[in-house]
């Protein structure tokens, strides 16, 4: 099959609809299908470098805005693509793909265009929790005729399903993110600290939630290792000077980092549809901390897989901490269920899944079936 993948997030925008269209897109690959990924220019792109070099086939159209992390974009950056609509339609037709895949294809951007003028199977994946107010209430208006062209609809969890529902497409599919657990392994070097280490990986949006497990630490004995940047750095640093700021890590490094933790931490205030970076740090031998949200009760078992506290406490998340690092056996028994929980998100599994729904798309037609839109 040649496939397209459709994003306005890609390299060197990183971040889980990155991750998830990377290794799908190599998974698909090794399995003997063309893939291209169709994205935007970011700055640097156009001088023929993008700062991470994609080992992916790929083609930009346009340029990228990226709004500020505002509640009404539920506290995390928002890319915009600007671009001429006929670019898009041209590139389809010049390229003739058998699968075009789009990625949150259903508001105003690079993916929805693509759905709008393909001529292809369409497969879409949804990713995104809302925080507060659920846009999707407003976009179901404006994008009738693509919900209509939407063979199979794919949320990587249920809580992504709750706030997409509302388009009322009518094949679906829950297929959730995968982890590569050749990179993420409890075996490899490891960085010594003088201290138990927590560890927080990505990027500094208020609903990531850093201010709260900055202040949970302060009266513990650890250090707080912090790998990531965005838009609150000055702030965090200001907030934790005794912590250890990786700055953006290199994606060869991360590994060795999850392994050095003693503790992994994603105390995320709101707006997670799923977590890759808790099935990362599983995968490396680390017991995990949540907050407990929806989006982190799709992977998080508590008292089995992980421990989930009080979202936006502090106290509750020192707590639990606490639990961790003075408890051996109950340390233990996280680590073997996390080794457990991710072999059922191997990206092998995850592109098998995919792949089945782009052979039934083939299979059944183009179009999903056409439904009166509400």
């Amino acid at each position: 099959m040649r496939i397209l993948q459709v994003s306005d997030s890609f390299y060197p925008f990183k971040g889980g609809v990155t991750e998830h269209i990377y290794h799908l897109s190599k998974e698909l690959i090794a399995r003997g299908h063309e893939v291209v990924v169709l994205t935007t220019n970011y700055p640097g792109c156009g001088r023929g470098t993008c700062g991470t070099q994609v080992p992916l086939p790929h083609q930009r159209l346009g340029h990228v805005l990226i709004l500020p992390p505002l509640k009404i974009f539920n506290y995390s950056s928002i890319t915009v693509t600007l671009v001429n609509p006929l670019e898009v339609r041209d590139f389809l037709k010049n390229e003739k793909f058998d699968i075009i895949h789009s990625h949150g294809p259903l508001t105003f951007n690079l993916p929805q265009m693509a759905l709008h003028y393909s001529k292809s199977c369409n497969v879409a994946t949804f990713h995104t929790k809302f925080v507060g107010f659920n846009w999707n209430k407003i976009f179901k208006l404006f994008f009738g005729r693509e919900v209509r062209k939407i063979h199979t609809a794919i949320f990587v969890s249920k809580t992504a399903y709750e706030t997409a529902k509302n388009f009322k497409i009518p094949n679906y599919e829950v297929i959730p993110n995968g982890i590569d657990t050749e990179r993420f392994t409890p075996h490899g070097p490891k960085i010594n600290f003088d201290k138990p280490v927590v560890l927080f990986v990505g990027r500094f949006e208020r609903r990531k939630g850093l201010d709260v497990l900055i202040k949970a630490v302060r009266e513990m004995d650890v250090l707080l290792v912090v790998a990531g940047d965005g838009p609150l750095r000055k702030i965090y640093e200001q907030m934790a000077p005794d912590a250890k700021f990786l700055g953006e890590v290199e994606p060869d490094r991360l590994p060795e980092i999850y392994r050095s933790a003693d503790v992994f931490v994603a105390p995320s205030i709101a707006g997670e549809s799923f977590g890759i970076v808790l099935l990362e740090a599983m995968a490396s031998g680390v017991p995990v901390v949540a907050s407990d949200i929806e989006g982190y009760r799709n992977v998080i078992e508590h008292g089995k897989n992980g421990l989930l506290f009080a979202s936006g406490s502090p106290e509750a998340l020192r707590n639990q901490l606490f639990e961790v690092l003075k408890k051996p056996e109950l340390r233990n028994n996280l680590i073997n269920e996390g080794l457990a929980t991710v072999r059922k998100f191997s990206w092998s599994l995850i592109a098998n899944r995919v792949e089945k729904v782009y052979k039934t798309c083939l299979k059944e037609g183009k179009n999903g079936k056409e439904k009166t839109f509400p």
